[in-house]
Order: C-alpha cells, then structure tokens, then sequence
C-alpha cells in the first residue's frame, strides 16, 4: 500500500505548479481538477485526461471515476433542513441567550420524550453540547441515542461519527462513517463523511489509507482542498520515501489558503530538518510575529537570528523600496486624519530605534517651538536616530553628520502637498512586534521622541488615505460600483474614528481593526477614481465595519442569496450550517472554483499550543474542553470557555478567541469546533468554519457579485446597510 501512495502522490505532484509559500504567496491558478471542463457534461477529453491506471491503486482509480461526474449542481446544492420541533427550538433560545447550563438541562427535559422525532432532535443537541463541555463519554451516549430514535436521519448517523473520532474510537468511527453511505448520496453528508474516515485513519496509524481517502476529496471537494493539501502534506512529511514531496502539498494549501498556519508551522519544521536556515528563519518569523509569547518560538527566534547574524532582519517578509513610487499624487484637501505608523496586534504603535526618509519633493523640518530648522532636497536620504546617551533624536545625512537634535516633537512637511514622502528602514527593538515594511506616504510626519525611542504619526488628508486603505482590501475586486461602497464604508468608518478620538495624540493606527495602511504605493487608479466618486455620500448611524468574503448568513441578519436556507439556530445547526454547500447564486461566489477558502474553511490547530497561548493569562493546566458561552443570533461565537485539569479561562471577545485557537489566524467566528482527545486531554482541534470577520457590515466579495448583477454603489450600500442615513456631502440633506 505505501508504494501506492507514492505513486498517487506523484500523480497530484505533477498536476501542481509549485507555488510560493505563506508570506509571498503567488497568485493561484484553478487546479486541473476542477477545470470548467469537468463540469455537467463530462466528455471523452475528461476520461483521457485521468492519470494512466498503473499509476494509482484500485481504489484511487474509482474515486477518480466517480469525480469525473461531480458537477455545478452537486457543490451547489443543499438537502440540508434546519427545522426543529417548537419544544427545542425554544430551548435553544436559551442558549442563545448565554444561558449555557439552563439550556443543556432544558434539553435534558427531552431526552426520552414520546415522540421519537423530539426525543431525537434533544439527544443530538445534548451531544453537540456535551462534546463542548468535554463530557466525550457522555456525548458518545446522546448520539447513540439520536440515532436510535430516527434511524434515517444522516445528520445523527454523521454527528455520531464526528463524536466518535473525537473521543478516540476510531474503528466505530470509521463505521459510523460507514453506516452514513446507506442514508444519504449528497454530496454535503458523503464529503463531511469522507474526511472524518480520512482522519480516523490517520490518527488510527494507517496513513496510506488516510492518503487514498484524501486523494478523493482532493479531486473532488474544492471547498476542503487547502486542508486536504496540508494533511497529504503532513503524511508525506512523515513518511521517510515521500518526505522531499511535503513542500509541494504544503505549497498547495497554502496557494489556497495563506491563512492556514498549521501549514506553516510543517513548512518550518521540515526547513528545520532540512538544514535550511533561511527558509527556517523566514517561517518561524512569519509564527513568532503571530504569536509573539510562545516561548518556544522564541527559542528558534533566537537561534536563527544569530546564526544569520545582524542582517536578519532583511530576511523577513518586508516590503523594501529605494525611492518613492508613486511620487506625485494630487492632494485632496478634508479631513485631517493623525495615523500612527508601525502598530502592533494590540493597535500600540512601536518605538523605533531609527529610520530612514526619502521625499520626492523638498521637505521642512519644524520643530514644535523652534519653527523651521532646516530644508532637504528631494530624493536625498536622511536618518533619524534615537540616542540612548542623550535620550534625544539626531537628524543624520547620508555620510553620518549630525543635522538637527530633539527631545521635543518635530514635523518632516513636504513643500509640495502634491509630493510623497517614503519611510524606510524602520527598525525597533522587537522586530517582529509590528509589520516593519517601508512605507510611501501623503502628508506630514510627525516625529515624537520617547525615552526609549521615537513614535511615529502620519497627519495625512482623509480623501488622501482612503485609495491606500482600499489597496490592502480589495484584492481581486475590480468592479467599480464595489470599489465605490467600500470607499464609502472606510470614509464612513475613518471620519467616526476621528470624531472618537479627536483628543487623543492619533485618531487610528496603520494596523487598525477596521483597516489597515501599507502605504499609498500600492494603490492604482481604479481606486483614487473609486475614491473621488464615492465621496458624494457618507453612512450616518450605521456600523460602517466591512470583511472580505461571506457565506449565506451574516451577522446583521443579511441573506448574500436568493435561495434562503431557513436557519434557525441551535448548537446542532450551526454544524449543520457549516456543513452544508454554498448555494450556486451566493453573490460572494468565487470565479477560481478552488478559491473557496474565504467563504468554507478547515484547520487543524495544536491542543499544546493552543493550551499555552491561554497560560501567558492563567494556567489551566492539561487542556480538557471548549464551550461556546454567548452567540450572535446566527450562531457567531462572541466568547468563549477554554477547560483544563487545573481551572478554567474564558475568553469574552472573538478576537481572543481567535488568538487563542489560531494565533488569531482563524478566517470568522462562524465556527464549530471538534476536540480531537487522547485520553482525558485534547490533543488537537478541528476548526470548521464559514466566511470572514465578524459579518457586520459590507461583504466586499458580496458587494462584487451585486456589481457583476448591474447594481450601482449606492445600491450596494442600501443592500449592506438597509437602517442607515446617507449624507449628501454636497447638499448637507439625508437620505
């Protein structure tokens, strides 16, 4: 069997282009798999096209042939039914609620209720939520349960199955799995079905059969494919005859999905093995910048910096430029918008030890008391340095001389509003606290020493910033009507910050929630027209938040569809939900059918790292159990409870969560999760998710499928923000 699996690694190997790994990833081209060509009418290029039938074991070959018949309609269509009996319906509620333990008892109340579609519905929630609380023994029963009183739902026979892998009995597992093939053939049940056979196999030791199960959905699930790639990764790493092959898989998830961290974590152990410093260097940066308190990062960072010695820094993923780019950008005069530069996760911008300047136009330097101090030509280099001996800034040209002292605040303008000016070579003491990239921008710098460094703010016209803050967004969009609403939501959202922060020393940081800046050089016309257009309107009392990619549901109660699923929530259905296919006129729908990353996603996520990450707060001890403790109406995890042997940490926000799960890498909080325990401990989780962000606001990739329908800007903005007031910023009026 190990010589079959080889033979089917190479055959996926030589369909893939390799592609640039997790901080520079290349644009990814659609997988030969799903080709337009393999759609309803397969044809005889499609048979001839499968791999010669020497190359594959039997049963690769038959789940080749029955991908050749996958179409449109079958990753497209739903069977799944979210109705509940009135009875647990309104027990769910309680959960919603946050009334965690009332609603567990309340279905309790249920269990062996006389009508069998009932006691059912309660034995699967029970389970759901008794695999939450870490009752694994107890969860096991409730499916059981569920599945003996409606023996013909194939939700039960699957949850049971997911339940099952999740305690470890993976042989029933695997059965249970099984037993789902007589219930059902669409394609939501056999995929779910499939992956959890390919995980119970692997963690049952049996890689080569987890690697032939794998192949399957790797031709034929495009929505699991980033996470299919990783696991025929993590086998072939693991395997000394296929070890040289990883990278090529690992390259493929992430040309899927840069957001996929286990992924990166393999690629730097096998760097490691490998012996390849750099490379090593690179990703266990990449990690550390993530998670900036795991001491064993800490350790390789520490390792690797000085093996590279003191040019290591420029072998990280920054963005390095020797002159201004842009050069010239006519200025629009609004708003005043203070930024501050080099902000880290926790939005704290860093003291810089120094950095460098280049302006394309002439610039002053005024100090806040002394006025004008000198003039620099344009495209001239100076140096800013912070000096510990003086605990003041020196001002420093190209040979070193110093030209201007502070220990008081002081402004680099540019003569001409019209010019740019670029900040390079920041470094500060941690180099991997904040994103440390040059960056070219509009406005006045102001410089603030500190006693341990110098801060940096950007004082910069609004409609100066907002293509830049744009450019970090849009991605693949480029329907203008979609690029025109966003422009309206970030004006929107950056004029509000202003108003809340007038008094404080910035209004925003560069690394923002709500929006990020890398700098003016990375915009393109498209989005200073976007820009000048979509200043006609402002949103008033309205959340003028925005996230890129988003499924049916969102958290404002929108529907990105025609076709409504009739979700109600309750802890079984948003599995259910998550489980089920993005209908075929979802307005986010991607044109690249293996880009469907943004809006379904899979992630593996260690117990050990994730059991750490919560110890830098309180130590927990052996990680037993995660438990959702507040929702959104549509199920979106807003906080919660993390289990050990030693007590209990309860993270309140979802982006603690996030950082907690997924070093903060984790796509939504639209998620569930399934513990995968050895013995009393979770030893990983397995993360099932939809869509991006918090779903309050615009879907941005919504926002292009309404654009590719005809509607204009301001219909898109009434479509994501259908309570909000419009200002006409030429009339004063509201609409």
């Amino acid at each position: 069997m190990k010589k079959c699996f080889l033979l089917l690694v190479f055959w996926v190997w030589a369909f893939l282009a390799p592609q640039a790994a997790f901080c520079v990833p290349a644009p990814a081209q659609a997988d030969a798999s799903y080709a337009p060509a393999a759609a309803a009418h397969p044809s005889a290029e499609d048979d001839a096209a499968e791999p010669p039938a020497q190359t594959v074991s039997k049963s690769t070959l038959a789940a080749t042939r029955v991908d050749s018949k996958l179409n449109e309609t079958v990753l497209h269509q739903t069977v799944l039914d979210y109705t509940l009996p009135p009875e647990i319906a309104d027990v769910a509620k309680k959960c919603l609620d946050g009334k965690i333990d009332e609603c567990y008892f309340s279905f309790k109340t249920f269990e062996n209720a006389s009508d069998p579609k009932i006691a059912s519905a309660a034995n699967l929630e029970l389970a759901v939520m008794s695999l939450q609380r870490g009752l694994v023994k107890q969860a096991v029963k409730y499916a059981d349960a569920a599945c003996l009183q409606n023996p013909d739902d194939p939700f039960a026979e699957l949850t049971r199955g997911w339940i099952l892998l999740s305690s470890g009995k993976y042989k029933k597992a695997r059965q249970s799995f099984q037993n789902l093939l007589y219930l059902t053939a669409d394609f939501e049940y056999v995929s779910s079905a499939k992956l959890g056979t390919a995980l119970a196999w692997y963690f049952d030791g049996e890689k080569e059969k987890a690697a032939t199960e794998l192949q399957y959905l790797y031709t034929s699930n495009p929505y699991a494919i980033s996470f299919v790639s990783y696991m025929l990764g993590r086998i072939a790493s693991e395997m000394k005859t296929s070890r040289k092959l990883a990278p090529v898989f690992l390259q493929q998830a992430l040309s899927h999905d840069e957001r996929n961290y286990a992924a990166v974590e393999l690629f730097a152990k096998l760097s490691e093995k490998e012996k390849d410093d750099l490379r090593t260097w690179q990703y266990y940066s990449t990690l550390y910048s993530l998670d900036p308190d795991n001491k064993e990062l800490a350790k390789k960072i520490a390792k690797y910096a000085k093996k590279l010695g003191d040019k290591s820094i420029d072998y990280l993923f920054y963005l390095r430029l020797e002159q201004p780019i842009v050069h010239e950008m006519v200025s629009t005069p609004s708003q005043k918008v203070k930024m501050a530069l080099y902000a880290n996760r926790e939005q704290v911008p860093q003291e810089l030890q120094s950095f460098s300047i280049m302006p394309s136009g002439t610039v002053r330097v005024k100090d806040e008391k002394l006025g004008t101090v000198l003039r620099a030509p344009s495209y001239i280099e100076k140096t800013i340095v912070f000096n510990p001996e003086t605990g003041g800034v020196d001002f420093k040209n190209a040979k070193g001389h110093v030209e201007f002292s502070a220990k008081r605040p002081f402004t680099i303008s540019l003569e001409n509003a019209d010019k740019t000016l670029l900040v390079r070579n920041a470094l500060a003491k941690n180099i991997f606290a904040a994103d440390l990239s040059d960056k070219e921008l509009k406005g006045d710098l102001i410089v603030v020493p500190t006693p341990t460094g110098v801060k940096l703010i950007n004082e910069v016209n609004a409609e100066d910033l907002i293509p830049a803050l744009l450019a970090t967004q849009v991605q693949d969009v480029t329907h203008e009507s979609a690029l025109q609403a966003l422009a309206v939501v970030f004006r929107s959202a950056l004029l509000q910050a202003v108003a809340d922060h007038q008094n404080e020393p910035y209004h925003i940081t560069d690394n923002d929630v709500s929006f990020q800046f890398k700098g003016i050089n990375l915009i393109f016309k498209k989005l200073l027209d976007a820009s000048k257009e979509s200043s006609k309107i402002r949103l008033t009392e309205a959340q003028a938040g925005a996230y890129a990619d988003c499924g049916v549901l969102t958290a404002d109660a929108l529907e990105n569809s025609a076709n409504k699923p009739g979700y109600v929530f309750s802890p079984a259905n948003v599995s259910k939900y998550i489980l089920s296919n993005p209908p075929a006129d979802l307005y986010s729908r991607p044109q690249d059918p293996t880009r469907w990353s943004g809006v379904k996603w899979i992630y593996l996520y260690d117990g050990k790292e994730i059991q750490n990450r919560i110890a830098v707060k309180q130590n927990i001890g052996k990680l037993r159990a995660l438990t959702p403790t507040s929702f959104t109406p549509s199920g979106r995890i807003l906080s919660m409870r993390f289990e050990g042997s030693k007590g209990s940490y309860e993270a309140k926000t979802p982006q603690e969560v996030a950082f907690i799960l997924s070093a903060g890498t984790m796509r939504s909080n639209l998620f569930d999760v399934v513990p995968l325990y050895k013995g009393k401990n979770i030893k990983s989780v397995l993360g099932r998710g939809y869509d991006t962000g918090l779903g309050y606001g615009l879907c941005l990739q919504g926002a292009d499928g309404l654009a590719k329908q005809g509607a204009d800007y301001m219909a898109i903005i009434k479509y994501y923000f259908p309570e909000a007031r419009i200002l006409d910023t030429a009339t004063g009026t509201i609409k």
